[in-house]
């Protein structure tokens, strides 16, 4: 079994649900003073700095997963079976994580380059809270990032945000058997079906339009009663061509209901395709094409910092029963890993 395998397994063997990481980060601390490397813990977040001067590349991923759930006819917490460790954050993101940890040991075991490596293994990335955006300001400043989710190793060098907003629809009960009042549920799905249809005209090269999706309706108390109230959950998923002002504008245009922001600081991002951390994951990766991913990632927190999202894996596999990541692609983003710091280093100078 290779080292890459090996730790992988080790990792996925450890329950780490988002807020309850302490124990994976105990082993990874360990991983890290076996590597010779002196790591720091803060909360739930593991660094360690390697190099001793010039340009600083952060490469992060994180420890937390979602649930494993049902429906898995694997173990949810990790076996090797045809060349394929299973198991819940396999690929999401022990997987990328375990790479970088590995190529950033061979990057510096002999020849090191000529630049600094900042290694975060961060927590709750799968809710935000105390993860990346809580260690940042522990950090010395990065010139550039790198965050380590499941690409297939090609470089996404955009993201969709996210603008979460509730719609509240107001009615009069009554009972149902008489009629009257107003049914809110029935204004509401007026509004399911104007949001349905509403428009984003502008495309972005890489990410598209904006998406947006009702994803929880609530409404109604008793099967007698005209419901008085219904709650809509919107779900859309921005890009840099809209601010979030301008998308809620638009939705309280559209519907009749009063529109409340749940959440709006996980704002789109994206990186010039001439920065040097960009021109390196493709040389990393001879053949790979940039592109422009829907899913939401801590890259939201380094809006300020050239970055790339790029990892072992397949994005379709994370948050699904039976989520693995091949040994082979593991192998291979150890090697891509190594060849990006080396490349970073040589053209940041």
């Amino acid at each position: 079994m290779s080292e890459a395998v090996d730790l992988l397994r080790r990792l996925v063997a450890i329950p780490s649900e988002s807020g309850k990481e302490d124990a994976v980060v105990a082993c990874l601390e360990e991983a890290f003073r076996g590597l010779g490397w002196t790591p720091r813990r803060e909360g739930r977040n593991l660094f360690a700095l390697l190099g001793t001067e010039g340009p600083l590349l952060l490469l992060n991923s994180h420890t937390d997963t979602v649930p494993a759930g049902d429906g898995w006819s694997k173990p949810p917490l990790g076996t090797l079976e045809g060349g394929r460790v299973y198991g819940r954050g396999a690929n999401d993101a022990k997987g990328p994580l375990t790479a970088m940890i590995l190529g950033a040991a061979r990057a510096y075991a002999a020849d090191p380059p000529r630049g600094r490596v900042c290694l975060a293994a961060t927590c709750e990335e799968e809710t935000s809270g105390q993860g990346l955006e809580a260690l940042l300001p522990l950090l010395p400043r990065p010139d550039a990032a790198v965050v380590g989710e499941p690409t297939g190793l090609a470089p996404a060098v955009a993201q969709k945000g996210l603008l979460l907003l509730t719609v509240t629809v107001r009615g009069r009960a009554a009972h149902a058997a008489w009629g009257g009042g107003v049914n809110a549920v029935h204004a509401a799905a007026r509004d399911i079906t104007a949001l349905a249809e509403l428009p984003f005209e502008r495309e972005h090269p890489l990410l598209g339009r904006p998406s947006l999706q009702v994803t929880k309706v609530l409404g109604g108390t008793r099967h007698n009663v005209v419901p008085d109230r219904c709650e809509l959950t919107v779900d859309i998923r921005t890009t840099p061509d809209y601010r979030p002002e301008e998308i809620v504008e638009r939705v309280r245009a559209a519907v009749g209901g009063a529109v409340e922001i749940r959440s709006k600081r996980l704002e789109s991002v994206a990186t010039a395709p001439e920065q040097p951390v960009v021109q390196a994951a493709l040389a990393a990766r001879p053949g790979a094409r940039p592109f422009g991913s829907p899913t939401v990632s801590d890259w939201v927190f380094l809006k300020d910092v050239p970055t790339v999202k790029v990892g072992p894996g397949d994005s379709r596999r994370s948050h699904t029963p039976d989520e693995y990541l091949e040994a082979a692609e593991l192998e291979e983003g150890v090697l891509f890993y190594e060849r990006l710091i080396r490349r970073y280093h040589a053209l940041a100078q």
